[in-house]
């Protein structure tokens, strides 16, 4: 009995070839097709082997296709893109070694035009050329508001993107500006040397209050950069020599401003602590013999009086002239050693610094290896101005005012680490006690300023708002807008040539 066949596709498929229905588990067939075997068997013995049916071969060939079976669809990993797509290494016009372009003819013209205005569009145009990140853009507002620009928000002028999509580059950029300068401030005196020196030095410290030397770069970079731009773009010409000088004041600042942290933080020295600890200051009596008590808040180690006795001794013996040491030994003798502390100074100005030299070191090595050698400091007295008039007779104040305020002159004694962060011209606030036999020291030392140090009343200046006449309502203060607005141009820059003129 001849068996069907299934057709062979002519395409390769995946799927697997199946028998026809009809003979796939039916004992019927099954029971016919033997009968009908065994009967060809019985009436005609054969010897050979039957020849192979064609749907034996067929099947065979079937059953070697090889199957493919359909990969299911792998989901996509979510691949995160690199730093330098997502800007975050994107360079931010801030380095060491960026520059501008050089400017075509067309783009100077451009400029003139643009910078008809120039200072406010100066500053727009600089935020949009520079990545300015948030710790840069907070310090170099507060640059601007401390210069008097207007970094407050504009009320109920926002636009959405339906506005933005009909504006051009210009307009988008006037939108979405924060900083502005008022209308009146336009024609007054910029003196950008005063603010840099003024920001960097007075009010960037007490603000910001930096902890690390990255933070000081930041600032001075920042303004620095700044001024570059509106050097660079001849925003201003006539204050070219007054942005250089304010490029060199951030290049001073940036030296001295983290040296003056150091100092605050790991003054006064052993030396003016052993003084101060023996003769008078703010750690005197702080150390008790044999003290039991444990302050869980206070870890530090406080200086014995052996200690501090000695440590004043090798620093006279070891730089501190004759007369001094002869005299301190003297009066020590005698139990008649006193300190007295100087009035009517903040502090002192460093004058010249002297470091140890190899005698003095090579004499703390052999005879008192665990202390650390000293140098001397000269210094003259200073009174900050920044801080309120001492309190004088108005005879004194007469006879200061003319020129005979007493010049105090000042030498301490101070480790060689200090003196790596001591400069001519440095400003530090402490109170002076002075030894009677020949020689200063200092305290706790509270701050310390630049050699550019200027005080400025434009931090008084920031939020300031013109005052109102309550008494006369909503109606007067129209009344003087309607005035303002009826007014000639002519007579409105009158007024601004005549009005003070306040460094901003």
């Amino acid at each position: 009995m001849a068996m069907g066949s299934p057709e062979v596709p002519s395409n390769s498929s995946p799927e697997l070839p199946l028998r026809p229905r009809e003979q796939y588990n039916n004992p019927r067939t099954e029971q016919l097709s033997m009968a009908t075997s065994t009967e060809r068997q019985t009436s005609k013995p054969i010897e050979m082997t039957p020849p192979r049916s064609e749907a034996n071969d067929s099947q065979e060939k079937l059953e070697s296709v090889p199957v493919n079976m359909v990969d299911s669809k792998k989901k996509k990993k979510k691949t995160t893109r690199p730093k330098s797509k997502r800007g975050k290494n994107k360079p931010t016009g801030f380095e060491e070694y960026n520059v501008d372009a050089p400017i075509t003819p067309q783009e100077y013209a451009e400029g003139r035009e643009i910078y008809d205005v120039r200072m406010e569009d100066a500053i727009l145009r600089f935020q949009k050329k520079r990545r300015i990140e948030c710790d840069r853009r907070e310090i170099f507002l507060k640059y601007l508001q401390y210069g008097g620009v207007d970094i407050s928000q504009k009320m109920f002028t926002g636009a959405d993107q339906r506005d933005l999509k009909e504006m051009d580059s210009e307009d988008i950029l006037l939108a979405r500006a924060q900083t502005s300068i008022a209308q009146e401030q336009l024609n007054l005196q910029i003196d950008f040397n005063a603010v840099v020196k003024g920001y960097l030095t007075s009010y960037f410290p007490y603000y910001f209050n930096p902890e690390t030397e990255d933070m000081v770069k930041l600032a001075t970079v920042t303004i620095w950069n700044f001024l570059t731009y509106v050097l660079y773009h001849d925003v201003v010409p006539e204050y070219k020599a007054n942005i250089e000088e304010a490029r060199k004041s951030c290049d001073i600042a940036g030296k001295e401003l983290w040296k003056n942290q150091h100092f605050t933080a790991k003054g006064p020295g052993d030396f003016n602590t052993a003084c101060s600890t023996l003769f008078g200051g703010v750690f005197f009596d702080l150390y008790v013999e044999d003290d039991q008590w444990n302050n869980s808040k206070d870890d530090a180690v406080r200086m014995t009086n052996e200690i501090a006795r000695k440590v004043v001794k090798f620093a006279l013996a070891g730089a501190g002239v004759d007369r001094q040491a002869v005299r301190f030994q003297e009066l020590a003798n005698q139990n008649a050693l006193r300190a007295m502390w100087v009035e009517d100074i903040d502090g002192f100005e460093v004058t010249s610094i002297i470091f140890p030299d190899d005698e003095t070191k090579e004499f703390y090595q052999v005879h008192a290896p665990d202390l650390h050698p000293v140098g001397r400091m000269l210094a003259k007295a200073y009174r900050d101005p920044g801080k309120p008039n001492i309190d004088l007779s108005p005879e004194e104040r007469l006879q200061w005012e003319e020129g005979g305020a007493p010049a105090l002159e000042f030498d301490f004694f101070l480790e060689e680490s200090l003196l790596n962060l001591c400069y001519p011209g440095m400003k530090v606030i402490t109170s002076v006690w002075e030894l009677n036999c020949g020689f200063h020291y200092f305290d706790e030392v509270f701050t310390a300023y630049c050699s550019i140090y200027t005080v400025l009343a434009n931090d008084l200046m920031i939020g300031w708002k013109k005052p109102k006449d309550l008494r006369m309502g909503d109606d007067h203060e129209a009344d003087e807008t309607d005035d303002q607005e009826g007014k000639d141009p002519k007579e409105k820059e009158t007024e601004g040539d005549h009005a003070v003129e306040p460094r901003i």
